[in-house]
């Protein structure tokens, strides 16, 4: 099967998914705006590179004509896909239907937003302010108009698929784009080498994962609560990592709160500074044996999008702690497979935080309940056999596509 995958930042939810299908011995073609991936995983993989020039920020409809212009420069080379699966947050479906006839279609639709995705009456932090206009109106307009558009709307989790309005939740599969846990879960033996620290399992070492580092990931609790961690567990270190710079997915970032070198200053005297550490995004593979490092893993959020990072510290076996409304916390039970806090509570947090540095056992058992949950909900042998059967159930029910 010729399937055509297409996302602006590819291979973004394609990245396990796609290596997968070309093993699978699919013929796979994708559309991106970024560079093409690399390495041996990638072989076989054909990329077609949509390009905008002197445009800084395209818009949504500006996407949509860059992929339809290439997807007919395809077909005038003769290249038809027997299935096409495109994540549609970035306008990039729009015009796919019209292109592709009835060529089945597959659209990923993200998150249906809202103000408390941003943080908007759900953290204290902000109460008394309001989004200035509604940044998710086109976008949750271009969201509708993929899903009635496609043979199938898939997302990827319980919280993403909650986010959407009742009418529209009954047309949406849940099917998780999965891990591979083959080559991913614990190591005692895990060592990791950073630039000022080097970190070995079994140390009391608490992290945090955000692409960028702000409000939205529990960045403000995680601060507030490392004082009284410190004065507990003196030999703990803080592991934050992600980009301290930059507006959070083309929001400005809440600033009531100061910067991250500000809170961390605020701190006064009694907290070891060279015990928390600021190291930026890491590669891949270095994230993963931090993660296997970790005792405590802070994974707190807005009610927004599941972080890949959240399952692959649960893979990790990594002891989580979350907050009630968070992208992973339907798949938790509190004090079984994780630890649920409240998110506007950030001294609170401090216990949690010691009761798992403390309290070895604890960490194993929440570990590996949180790895089964990752087994039997995200594993991508489940996920490529639910893909496979929702490929062929689309091409039963299309018989006759644009290639005949």
């Amino acid at each position: 099967m010729h399937l055509l995958l297409i996302h602006q930042n590819f291979p973004g939810q394609f990245r396990d998914l796609a290596p997968a299908w070309l093993t699978a011995g699919h013929e796979v073609s994708a559309i991106g705006c970024a560079a093409p991936p690399t390495g041996t995983a990638w072989d076989g993989l054909t990329f077609h590179q949509y390009r905008f020039n002197g445009i800084e920020r395209p818009t949504l409809l500006e996407r949509s004509d860059a992929v339809a212009q290439l997807c007919l420069q395809l077909q005038d080379q003769g290249i038809w896909p027997d299935l096409v699966v495109a994540h549609s947050g970035w306008g990039e479906s729009l015009q796919l239907r019209r292109i592709w006839g009835t060529t089945p279609l597959v659209v990923m639709p993200e998150l249906w937003g809202q103000a408390s995705a941003l943080g908007f009456g759900f953290d204290a932090a902000l109460d008394g302010l309001s989004m200035d206009g509604d940044p998710f109106a086109l976008p949750n307009l271009v969201g509708d108009l993929a899903i009635v558009q496609a043979d199938a709307a898939v997302v990827a989790s319980t919280s993403q698929r909650d986010s959407f309005p009742s009418a529209l939740q009954g047309q949406l599969t849940l099917l998780p784009e999965g891990l591979d846990l083959n080559r991913l879960g614990p190591d005692p033996q895990a060592m990791v080498e950073l630039p000022d620290v080097t970190l070995q399992a079994g140390q009391p070492i608490v992290t945090l994962i955000s692409r960028l580092l702000e409000p939205l990931r529990g960045l403000r609790q995680a601060l507030q609560a490392w004082p009284a961690v410190s004065a507990g567990h003196p030999d703990a270190q803080l592991l934050l990592v992600g980009d301290e710079h930059g507006s959070g997915y083309g929001v400005e970032r809440p600033r009531r709160d100061g910067h991250l070198q500000d809170a961390i200053a605020s701190w006064g005297h009694g907290v070891d500074r060279s015990r928390v550490h600021v190291v930026g995004w890491l590669e891949h593979a270095t994230m993963l044996r931090l993660l296997q490092c970790s005792a405590c893993h802070l994974a707190l959020s807005y009610p927004y999008t599941l972080s890949w990072s959240v399952l692959e510290a649960m893979a990790c076996a990594a002891p989580l702690i979350s907050n009630h409304g968070s992208p992973i916390a339907p798949e938790l039970n509190h004090n079984r497979n994780g630890l649920l806090v409240p998110f506007n509570d950030g001294a609170p947090l401090s216990q949690p935080i010691m009761n798992l540095l403390n309290n070895p056992e604890l960490r194993q058992r929440l570990g590996t309940a949180a790895r089964c949950t990752v087994q039997e909900r995200f594993n991508l042998s489940r996920s490529l056999e639910q893909y496979e059967a929702l490929f062929q159930r689309l091409r039963r029910d299309n018989p006759e596509d644009a290639t005949a």
